[in-house]
């Protein structure tokens, strides 16, 4: 039998939505656009929701209903009360509040529950960034993308042969999985060979094409021959940021197992293995908990101290308003971004709580800029010009002003303005100017559709020969920007003529891999210093995969252009500072803009409400030490450097 997380709240049924999921997304939307519905269980496909046919956004958002005073603090030295369905039964030990941290929403993924509780396969669909693939598992190498700082970790040092056809790795001497067992090069050429093997796998065609052969030197060193001049490879997959970077997994557990279906997942052998500082101890599907494990190589070796955290409770998605009276009331200390009215109303209620940022926006600027992505494999997205006419229809001023309070900017194009992008926006200023991504332009709607035989029925709708255009849209159930966004985009293709509505399914991101979505507001991922990984990763023509495939999370929308991919080809091939690539990016570019595979929206801001009721040492601007992503592979270098309140 379950007991609860806390006796006040049976948080499941909270964070299925109801009125409080109205209430907060009523917060973070203009009073004209339409408010989601709320997010269904997980087992239920929701019904698509037509947006109504309000006037223009007019007035500003509506004000968050008033939260749950903070309850009095708990003294430090009061043990948190997780629910006991430990990994080993009765295993769980008493650990105090103030060495227990509690991390809630994930990255807007598994909303409700967890359904992967006894799944820690990440290539299996379905898995969940709930402990394992950010705090047990780590990298060769990790990436700040706040400071562009490379951190050696797992992995020593690296060295490319001169045309960077080689590449020979050390691994830090003293590392090891959390059952014991060495970590070695062997691991590393069994994972890669592995994954180049099982074509389901993430990575898999990646590395297929990029690899030519492992060698194992010794038990700390290996040697990767490469397929062509690959200058980005260590980067691309041995480093850990944001979520990406190759997982190595532990051979004396993988091999001879089925990668596709094995679970690697064991409470008896103490599986997941990780040569992280956390074992799992406890999982259901209310929540994820692992445990500090005394016997980390990091500390063992003097690398680096054990971390203070000695519990972390990870709680899967749930709706905003749930985790905003959770923070004020101090049950949890982390958060999946809240917006800025009910940041703010989370502030005025518990003094404690903090943001990254004393500025606007108030969060930091993430790496996945939001587009309005269209399946170029459905009818009209394979058109270029009704691509632009939905473009045009767009205002983004209205999406920062209605659904960000002003705290965001519109995106131009698929990358975060990072300062190691800049010389590539520069490079292409003029053509932004001919091909305006932000243009909003109700006659260029008017023009382009006549143009194409498009003419409005009696309701206002773009119909040729009595077919509207028609299509739902599809995004999380609860993301700080791209829930917000939709009913907002959504409204303004209506009143543009275009039959659009949307809905927000549990499965959205199946739907979107598969081709079963005809359009979604979704992120662009990949780029940080420089954007090749964004090109190759959403626009290649070798990620394209028929409707019904799932692909992976590569090639969303199933855009084919050779001319395009073979200059990618090209900037796959230099260092990401060569100026060779900005002259590559202006060449793409000129064949990208024109044909706009999907509608760019705005950046995503996320402002993770930090609770300092228990724990000090959050990532802070301007000198972040790491950004404050719970859900990143980055995380552990949130939680070594957090100290408890005594």
């Amino acid at each position: 039998m379950r007991r609860k997380l806390t006796n006040r709240r049976e948080f499941l049924k909270l964070a299925a939505g109801g009125a409080a999921a109205t209430a907060i997304l009523a917060a973070c939307a203009p009073a004209a656009p339409p408010t989601p519905t709320p997010a269904p269980k997980p087992a239920e496909a929701p019904k698509p929701t037509e947006a109504p046919k309000p006037a223009a956004p007019a007035a500003p958002a509506a004000t968050p209903t008033t939260l749950a005073k903070p309850a009095e603090a708990p003294k430090a030295t009061e043990v948190a009360k997780p629910v006991p369905a430990a990994a080993k039964p009765g295993a769980l030990k008493e650990v105090p509040r103030n060495r227990t941290l509690i991390m809630a929403g994930l990255g807007g993924e598994h909303p409700g529950g967890f359904t992967d509780v006894d799944n820690y396969n990440i290539w299996v669909p379905g898995f969940s960034r709930s402990g394992y693939s950010n705090v047990a598992a780590q990298p060769l190498f990790y990436y700040n993308m706040m400071k562009d700082e490379f951190i050696p970790w797992n992995g020593e040092s690296y060295e490319y042969n001169k045309d960077f056809t080689e590449v020979a790795v050390r691994i830090r001497k003293g590392v090891a999985w959390s059952d014991g067992t060495p970590f070695t090069s062997k691991d590393v050429a069994f994972t890669i060979n592995m994954v180049k093997s099982t074509p389901e796998m993430t990575l898999s065609g990646d590395l297929k094409k990029r690899v030519k052969d492992v060698q194992v030197v010794d038990d700390q060193n290996f040697k990767v021959t490469l397929n062509a001049r690959d200058p980005q490879f260590v980067f691309d997959t041995f480093t850990f940021r944001a979520d990406v970077g190759l997982h190595i997994m532990p051979e004396h557990v993988w091999k001879g197992q089925d990668a596709k279906t094995f679970k690697f997942y064991d409470p008896n052998k103490g599986w997941p293995l990780g040569t992280g500082p956390y074992k799992l101890v406890g999982a259901t599907i209310q929540q994820k908990i692992w445990d500090l494990d005394p016997n980390w190589w990091g500390a063992k070796t003097g690398f680096r101290p054990l971390p203070k955290v000695e519990r972390l409770i990870f709680l899967p998605g749930m709706n905003e308003i749930t985790m905003a009276q959770m923070m004020v009331t101090n049950e949890i200390d982390m958060a999946f971004s809240l917006t800025p009215a009910n940041m703010k109303l989370v502030q005025s209620q518990n003094k404690k709580i903090i943001t990254s940022n004393d500025k606007p926006p108030y969060g930091y600027m993430d790496w996945w800029p939001i587009g309005l992505g269209v399946n170029h494999m459905k009818e009209p997205f394979g058109d270029k010009d009704i691509r632009w006419a939905l473009s045009y229809a767009i205002n983004r001023d209205q999406i920062v002003k209605y659904a960000f309070q002003g705290f965001n900017e519109p995106s131009a194009l698929p990358f975060p303005p990072y300062r190691g992008m800049k010389p590539f926006f520069d490079s292409v200023k003029d053509l932004l100017q001919q091909y305006d991504t932000l243009k909003f332009d109700l006659n260029k709607v008017n023009q382009i559709m006549t143009q194409k035989g498009y003419a409005k029925d009696s309701q206002g709708m773009w119909a040729k020969g009595g077919k509207r255009i028609t299509f739902d849209s599809i995004t999380f159930p609860q993301h700080p920007s791209t829930t917000p966004t939709i009913p907002i985009v959504t409204e303004q293709l209506r009143q543009a003529g275009f039959d659009a509505t949307f809905s927000l399914p549990a499965d959205y991101g199946t739907r979107i891999r598969t081709g079963e979505a005809a359009a979604f507001v979704y992120g662009h991922g990949g780029s940080m210093r420089d954007p090749w990984k964004t090109l190759d990763n959403l626009y290649h023509i070798n990620k394209v995969k028929p409707i019904g495939t799932d692909n992976l999370g590569f090639g969303y929308y199933r855009w084919a252009n050779q001319p395009f991919s073979d200059l990618v080809d090209q900037m796959g091939q230099l260092e990401y500072n060569d100026p060779k690539m900005v002259e590559l990016f202006r060449k793409a570019m000129e064949i990208w803009l024109p044909e706009l595979p999907d509608i760019q929206l705005v950046q995503t801001v996320i402002a993770v409400p930090m609770n300092t009721t228990y724990w000090t040492g959050w990532p802070k601007a301007p000198d972040y030490h790491i950004h404050e992503g719970f859900w990143h592979r980055t995380a552990y270098l949130i939680v070594q450097d957090l100290q408890p309140v005594s």
